[in-house]
């Protein structure tokens, strides 16, 4: 049982970017925007929601009186904790991120692309890590029939640890498609080992369609979206319990990521979402708890 704890990506560490930002204006301090009239400020698509608004820094509107942000901007959208919204690029999207810390892992949700490169680079500049992952893959088959007519299907996710990723260096991130690469969700991050994962972990999912019958039984369905939940079972030495609590103490309100073993996931557990709830029960030697966690819509 492991979590990877991201550590939030600002816009002082974005070096560069290819991905092309919405064609909307710059919020300037000088312009009186009518209602409803949108704008880019720093990372994010704002909506004026009052006429005549003129001088009122989005940022500065807490209370939401003339501006009411409406989403992330396109090249943000992979760095803003929702996997709905998706960064849309050409055929390659790239980012260049300084690491103000010293991380190890680095995850991608809701991908639509062929490939994923990382290059780490030290402040040299001396490359220390490239490598290109192939995202094709085919479900599991059970005849040579079945494996000529079962098509190859591209990995949505990709989740990679055992990274070094320095403080003071860079990280190159490069999503390759045939057409229009997109991604739902990066995060960067340190991975924390928690505990041995045990038998009884389970799966399941959170519905939120309205599924309603009229008065002769006519089903009638509007499609929401569709969580995933996992309850991971894990058991630790005792001594550790006090860490562990910690632990989670520290991420109950952070968006990270949950899975079960190191490596490919065969069993689908790996989840970027928060935590929902936890118990750890102390016995002598060993202690044996659970960790809930639902996924980001």
């Amino acid at each position: 049982m492991r979590i990877i704890e991201p550590y939030p990506v600002t816009e002082a560490m974005m070096v560069a970017t290819n991905v092309p930002v919405e064609s909307l204006p710059a919020w300037n301090v000088g312009t009186t925007y009518a209602d409803k009239a949108r704008v880019v400020f720093q990372t994010g698509i704002w909506e004026s929601v009052q006429a005549a608004n003129t001088g009122r820094n989005p940022g500065a509107d807490t209370a939401s009186e003339w501006w009411v942000r409406v989403g992330a901007t396109n090249p943000w959208r992979a760095f803003d904790n929702r996997l709905g919204g998706m960064t849309t690029g050409g055929s390659m999207i790239t980012y260049t991120i300084a690491l103000p810390r010293t991380l190890n892992a680095i995850c991608f949700f809701g991908l639509n692309a062929t490939s994923v490169r990382i290059r780490v680079l030290t402040p040299g500049p001396t490359v220390i890590f490239d490598e290109t992952i192939q995202l094709a893959t085919r479900d599991p088959v059970g005849t040579f029939w079945e494996y000529i007519y079962t098509p190859f299907a591209f990995k949505p996710d990709l989740v990679l640890t055992d990274l070094r990723l320095p403080s003071g260096g860079t990280v190159e991130i490069t999503v390759t498609a045939g057409t229009a690469a997109q991604v739902g969700e990066i995060m960067l991050g340190n991975d924390i080992d928690i505990g041995t994962t045990l038998e009884d972990s389970g799966l399941g999912i959170q519905d939120f369609s309205r599924k309603d019958r009229d008065e002769w039984g006519g089903l009638f369905l509007i499609p929401r979206p569709v969580i995933k939940t996992v309850s991971f079972r894990f058991s630790i030495p005792t001594d550790g319990a006090a860490r562990v609590q910690k632990i989670m103490e520290r991420i109950a309100s952070k968006v990270c990521v949950f899975y079960a073993v190191d490596g490919e996931d065969p069993f689908g557990t790996t989840v970027a979402g928060i935590l929902r709830d936890y118990d750890l029960t102390l016995t002598t030697g060993r202690s044996f708890g659970t960790i809930q966690a639902e996924s980001l819509t």
